[in-house]
């Protein structure tokens, strides 16, 4: 049995689908937290991480205070660096929580 040839696509066409060399690369985190944080307080460390770190690496963020997605901002991918900033503000501004910063993977890649 033989393996698939990769199919050869137009540099256009690997753009338009992020793909190879136009691979946009993100990272989940998860936070456990040792108790519930009113609204308010939630509300208070979403805008302080967006201020402080997401805005000013050019950085997105999709979700909230126990879990979301970060990538690159308008386009491009994150970096070990980002991931570590993120663990790093995460375990100092939420005391008492435990912080999962997962590997850098496909921003694009959906799965079923």
């Amino acid at each position: 049995m033989s393996l698939p040839l990769k199919r050869q696509r137009s540099r256009r066409l690997r753009k338009k689908m992020r793909i190879d060399e136009f691979q946009e690369l993100g990272f989940e985190y998860e936070v456990t937290l040792d108790k519930p944080l009113p609204d308010d307080e939630q509300e208070a460390i979403v805008e302080k991480f967006l201020l402080e770190l997401i805005m000013p690496r050019n950085l997105v963020l999709g979700g909230w205070v126990r879990e979301g997605f970060i990538t690159a901002f308008p386009r491009g991918s994150t970096t070990e660096e980002d991931r570590t900033a993120v663990q790093e503000w995460l375990q100092q501004n939420i005391k008492g929580a435990t912080v999962n910063v997962g590997p850098l993977q496909d921003a694009w890649y959906v799965v079923d």
